[in-house]
């Protein structure tokens, strides 16, 4: 499909550009209002029916709340008050999403948190989700319509079927940088993303933490890839932006970094106080340190191994010509050791049930190039969804701005 046929909405540009970061939360809640209000009525009635307790979720939601800086507690304010939905269901579905899926799971669900399923399940290492690839210049297509670093992600998430997506652009405000990302209507936090200045950021969760930094004062993944975004112009300044801040108060997690004449992975590793540099031209990560310690779960090993085959195996793209876009899309495609968790690619399973609460499911993929201000994104599985160009402050169509895409996919 040609998404040049469709309706398309400009963010900004001709509209003036938003003051503060409470304005361009009511204007971004206006768009994405349709798709917020259906996925928080849907919980609701599925928190009734399977007799959810909210207390503690929201206690933890309230808590992690307060490790935000202040310009996005604001922005989360003034979202919040635009929608018309249960206020405390609402914080929960942007803090606390992860543990409402473990309580709303018929079974042993699994969550980007705890992949292994909730802590009391004893169920074996099973789950974990994100495949995300990082090709640096030597190893780009020389011949591709490339001269930067790529950088691809495949999302993947617990409770798909009310974790709708959208296009979301943030024009500059104030002295902070804008930027582009695809991820969940009404939140705020993001987890890969192009900004003004053409540096790209993505990440994996890693499932670790120091035990004793608290969530009031425990960064998280989303909140730090969207400061670096705002925050900084280039790779070195992502890498000075986290070395002044204490390593035990981030979030587990590989973090991407590319931007034009740049790139590096890294892997934060709060447990161990210490942030670990790899350089290599082609690097694949999932859910595990490569170069340290942490939970590796069946999951996470097999499709890092699988997507370093399909890059670097003998005959491989990296050892003749070089990657290009193309083979980052054939990888995210991928449905080697599927259906399941074990493939790049990953569809619910037969009794996953509707929203799939309890296993993780490929949401969307996206491919950036370091120094452009472009995304490519597929929305839902990569494999059987529209692959879209945007740019940064350009035409979008309106059902990839406002969810619609989301909730009514098209063929």
């Amino acid at each position: 499909m040609d998404d040049t046929d469709v309706e398309t909405t400009a963010a900004f540009g001709s509209i003036a550009e938003p003051d503060t970061f409470a304005e361009q939360a009511r204007r971004r809640a206006a768009i994405e209002r349709d798709a917020v209000e259906w996925a928080i009525d849907e919980l609701d009635a599925l928190v009734d029916e399977r007799d959810v307790d909210l207390d503690p979720l929201l206690a933890y939601a309230r808590r992690s709340r307060e490790s935000l800086p202040d310009r996005h507690r604001r922005a989360y304010e003034a979202m919040a008050d635009e929608f018309a939905v249960d206020s405390d269901l609402y914080e929960t579905y942007v803090f606390a999403f992860s543990e409402l899926c473990e309580g709303l799971a018929e079974g042993e669900g699994r969550s980007e948190k705890h992949p292994a399923g909730p802590p009391e399940s004893g169920s074996a290492p099973y789950g974990e989700g994100c495949t995300n690839v990082l090709v640096s210049p030597p190893a780009v297509d020389p011949s591709a319509a490339a001269e930067g670093p790529l950088v691809l992600k495949n999302r993947d998430i617990a409770g798909r079927g009310v974790r709708p997506k959208s296009v979301v652009e943030q024009p500059p405000i104030d002295d902070y940088y804008g930027f582009l990302t695809v991820d969940t209507c009404g939140t705020i936090s993001i987890f890969k993303g192009v900004n003004d200045r053409g540096l790209v950021a993505a990440n994996t969760h890693i499932e670790c933490e120091a035990a004793d930094v608290e969530p009031e004062h425990r960064l998280r993944n989303g909140t730090v890839i969207r400061m670096i975004l705002e925050e900084c112009a280039t790779v070195a300044e992502a890498r000075t932006l986290l070395e002044s801040r204490p390593t035990r108060h981030l979030s587990g997690q590989t973090l991407f970094l590319a931007d034009a004449d740049d790139a590096t992975l890294l892997e934060v590793d709060p447990a161990a106080g210490r942030i670990r540099v790899d350089d290599d031209a082609v690097v694949a990560r999932t859910n595990h340190f490569v170069r340290g310690e942490s939970t590796e779960t069946e999951s996470s090993r097999t499709r890092r191994e699988r997507a370093h085959s399909l890059l670097e195996g003998d005959g491989g793209p990296a050892d003749d010509a070089g990657l290009d876009r193309d083979d980052l899309w054939s990888l995210a495609r991928d449905h080697e050791h599927g259906p399941g968790d074990d493939s790049i690619c990953r569809h619910p399973e037969p009794d996953a049930g509707e929203h799939a609460f309890g296993q993780l499911t490929t949401a969307s993929a996206a491919v950036f190039e370091g120094g452009t201000t472009e995304v490519a994104l597929a929305m839902g599985n990569p494999c059987d969804s529209t692959r879209t160009r945007c740019a940064l402050g350009g035409d979008v169509p309106t059902d990839l701005r406002t969810g619609r895409r989301w909730l009514d996919p098209r063929d």
